[in-house]
């Protein structure tokens, strides 16, 4: 079987297969497979991508950092300041109490807080000394701190319902009394105050 070089052959004149590549210029336009496109040279379109973050928005971004941080500092600094001025206050308060206890050292380490339990007083000084341990938590519950002022005095009552209780009947149970006391002040914040307040 041979392959004729007739024209119905659909190759070239020269009698090959031109794929198309023919130098015909008119040829080319009408069968080229981009009809309908320019590829003549075009200004191009600005491409820059984005610069990301705005400068401006960084710096407002910057600047409200900046006044949270001092805000959060001057609150910090002005809260500090306000919890040490209220302990100097305080303090300040508890000067009475200190001066009192410093009178008698050790008296909160005690039972009752130094309730007098002396056997050797006998019955007359054992009352004049309850009378003077009562009459002490009664003026410190005047003069004490307020905070813990209610302590205080019902310390100073705990006392004063012992001593009427001894001097109406004349007799004294002295562990059972010192137990009592021992069970009012033992309920109380006067010795973490003192402890905290009291240099």
């Amino acid at each position: 079987m041979t392959l004729g070089t007739g024209g119905d052959q659909g190759g070239s004149p020269s009698g090959g297969f031109d794929f198309m590549l023919s130098t015909d210029p008119e040829r080319s336009r009408s069968s080229t497979p981009h009809q309908g496109f320019d590829f003549s040279d075009r200004p191009r379109r600005d491409r820059r991508k984005p610069s990301g973050i705005d400068g401006s928005a960084l710096l407002r971004t910057g600047l409200v950092v900046v006044l949270a941080v001092a805000v959060v500092g001057i609150a910090g600094f002005t809260g500090f300041t306000l919890v040490q001025n209220a302990e100097a206050e305080v303090k300040a308060d508890s000067a009475a109490f200190c001066a009192d206890l410093a009178t008698t050292p050790g008296v909160l380490s005690q039972a009752g807080f130094g309730w007098p339990s002396d056997s050797s007083a006998g019955l007359a000084g054992s009352v004049e000394a309850m009378k003077a341990y009562q009459a002490r938590w009664e003026n410190l519950a005047v003069t004490g701190p307020p905070t813990i002022r209610p302590d205080l005095a019902a310390i100073a009552a705990a006392a004063a319902t012992i001593t009427a209780s001894v001097e109406s009947t004349n007799t004294i149970d002295r562990p059972g009394n010192l137990a009592a006391m021992d069970g009012v002040t033992s309920q109380t914040a006067v010795r973490a105050w003192s402890v905290k307040y009291c240099d």
